[in-house]
């Protein structure tokens, strides 16, 4: 049985019998933040494998104490390695990928996937700032001290045959997505004003049966904000009928026969 549960902005926890992964495990929200999460850095105790699509502070500042709090291997490209190196990771719990790279064990096995981070069109990055004001220092620190690094997606494959991927930003190449037809993908929301098409280009070039959309929470107000999901699904409808789509609240739970 899989079960997974969506975090918040790009962050997930999949459960497979015994064994824990995180994906992007951004946990550090503000009161300010909508929806609310209960559950904060300090809390997770328990972890086996986290995997960073990038070094982003929404991605990767909460990795370094789950690290040391759970003794899990983090896996992401080397320049994020490099980063949380230097935040106190140790080597023996870092392993650098580059694409193509496979991760394999007893229960499952992930291939890393070249990806791209979303470029942030001048519509929104004028809005961000007029409404972030002189707060936009803070982010900005936060920005230069957790670098993006080389982006990844990855495709996981469970031992009888079910597949997921996840890509923590909507940039991608096409010849690295088009066809990978998992049973389910994990696409992010946010970045862009015509998120809801980009979103839905890259969902219909990789094809899942089941899409759970994500990162499109107010997860850092006040330089994020919540993006409707409305014109994904009405994109999606058009691009590929035929793939379900299950919305997840913050904290929910989604399970599969895996």
């Amino acid at each position: 049985m899989l079960k997974l549960r969506w975090l918040g902005t790009a962050a997930f926890e999949v459960y497979l019998k015994r064994t824990v992964i995180l994906i992007d495990p951004y946990l550090s929200r503000s009161v300010q933040a909508r929806p609310t999460l209960t559950l904060c850095p300090a809390e997770v105790t328990r972890a086996n494998f986290v995997f960073l699509t990038h070094g982003h502070f929404d991605h990767a500042l909460d990795t370094p104490l789950i690290a040391r709090q759970t003794g899990a291997m983090v896996y992401a490209s080397a320049p994020v390695c490099d980063v949380l190196r230097r935040q106190g990771v140790p080597d023996t719990q870092l392993r650098p990928l580059a694409a193509g790279d496979e991760v394999c064990t007893p229960g499952f096995t992930v291939r890393a996937i070249a990806s791209l981070h979303i470029r942030f069109d001048w519509a929104l990055i004028v809005r961000t700032l007029l409404k972030a004001g002189p707060r936009i220092s803070a982010s900005l620190r936060l920005l230069r001290d957790y670098p993006q690094g080389d982006v990844l997606g990855y495709l996981f494959t469970l031992v009888n045959g079910f597949t997921f991927c996840h890509f923590g930003s909507a940039g991608y190449y096409p010849e690295q997505i088009r066809n990978l037809c998992p049973d389910l993908a994990l696409i992010p929301v946010a970045g862009h004003s015509d998120i809801g098409r980009i979103a839905a280009e890259m969902t219909a070039l990789i094809r899942p049966k089941l899409v759970i959309p994500h990162h499109h929470d107010d997860f850092y107000p006040p330089i994020s904000h919540k993006t409707p999901l409305q014109p994904f699904y009405a994109w999606l409808r058009t691009l590929s009928p035929e793939v379900q789509v299950r919305e997840l609240a913050v904290g929910e739970t989604w399970e599969a026969a895996a």
